[in-house]
Formats: C-alpha cells, sequence, structure tokens
C-alpha cells in the first residue's frame, strides 16, 4: 500500500503451469503496519498480487506540505491507536474490574457489620475486647542456633 499503513504478503504459483505442490498455500494476508493481521484470502490458482494503482489527489504543494507535517500525523496516528488499545483494554478487563467490586462491597459491609456487632461481642465475652491491642502482652523470644563453625589458623 502506498500509504505505508498496511503491508501484503502472498504466495502464488509459477506462471509456466500448475504445480499442485503450491495449490493449498496460494494467496495473500494483509496485515496493518503494527504487525496486526487484518484479511486473508487463499485460492485454488494465484499467480500474481499487484497494487491497484491511484491517482495522485493531492497537488504537488500538498504533497510536500503533508510530508512536512508528517510527525504531527504520525503523533495522532499514534493517540488515536492508543485510545484504542485503552478501549480494548477496558473491555478485557470489564469482568475482573467488576469481581474486584463486589468483592470490596461485600468485605465493607462485613466489615460494617463487624463494627455493629463489637458491643455485643464484647458483652459476650464478659467485656474483653479482642480487637484492643492493649489486651494482648507481646513476648518476643530470639533463639539463635549455631549452624556450623570453621576454625582456619592463619600462619
Amino acid at each position: 500500500d502506498p500509504s505505508g499503513r498496511t503491508v501484503a504478503t502472498c504466495v502464488s504459483q509459477p506462471v509456466e503451469g500448475g504445480h499442485f505442490k503450491f495449490a493449498m498455500d496460494n494467496g495473500y494476508i494483509l496485515w496493518s503496519f503494527q504487525g496486526r493481521q487484518i484479511y486473508q484470502q487463499s485460492f485454488e490458482t494465484f499467480y500474481q498480487f499487484v497494487w491497484r494503482p491511484r491517482e495522485t489527489l493531492l497537488s504537488k504543494n500538498q504533497v510536500n506540505k503533508v510530508r512536512k507535517d508528517l510527525k504531527k500525523y504520525e503523533k495522532q496516528f499514534d493517540r488515536a491507536d492508543k485510545a484504542r488499545e485503552r478501549a480494548l483494554y477496558l473491555e478485557e478487563t470489564k469482568g475482573k474490574r467488576a469481581e474486584r467490586k463486589r468483592y470490596r462491597d461485600l468485605r465493607a459491609q462485613l466489615q460494617a457489620l463487624r463494627r455493629e456487632q463489637r458491643e455485643r461481642r464484647i458483652e459476650l465475652q464478659n467485656g474483653y475486647d479482642s480487637e484492643d491491642e492493649n489486651n494482648y502482652v507481646v513476648k518476643e523470644i530470639v533463639i539463635e542456633t549455631i549452624l556450623s563453625t570453621k576454625e582456619e589458623v592463619v600462619a
């Protein structure tokens, strides 16, 4: 493609005659400039792939202006590509985000229920508050074990 945004690959058989070993692979594939397959077509007999020539719709000055502003157009295409990739990513991960939201909502409900039941829990435990850090005694015990020793005599 003259624009450079599409690339074609093709498999064709020799014009001299139909060689049966080429019959299954004949055809062409169109690829985007990013390497994604756009279209594929297979034929029993396929001899040649040629781009259809286009008439130049722009004047020489317009072509030069486009060439000069090519970086600007490239940035526009990159932004459009990134927006498309982002939309695809959001669509692919929509289920995961919904599951995560359901989990967080359920967890928030259970935490609220636990806070509501705190007074009743303390009452049932005869005034003992298991969530109060001051009710716990923290002991730190360090056990050192020598795994191996090696003595070297330096002379």
